[in-house]
């Protein structure tokens, strides 16, 4: 049986969502971009209906040398 838990706010997550069904799993802080596309075709390949959305989740560390600014909205 599987484990199940609730994301933590300090915890990366993928979320790839089909047509009729959605998977989200934690993932570690050293992944590449290239490892995640590794995971959506590894999971899509469960799945019988298209990708609709990835959405990843990554949490900001406090003592990260680029300090946020403000909010941008639309493109500069």
């Amino acid at each position: 049986m599987q484990g199940f838990h609730l994301p933590q706010p300090s915890e990366s997550r993928l979320r790839v969502t089909f047509k009729d069904d959605a998977v989200s799993f934690g993932f570690p802080a050293s992944a590449t971009l290239a490892d995640v596309a590794d995971w959506v075709e590894s999971v899509a390949r469960f799945h019988d209906s298209a990708v609709v959305a990835i959405n990843v989740t990554m949490p900001a560390h406090m003592n990260s040398i680029i300090k946020p600014v403000g909010v941008f909205y639309g493109t500069h």
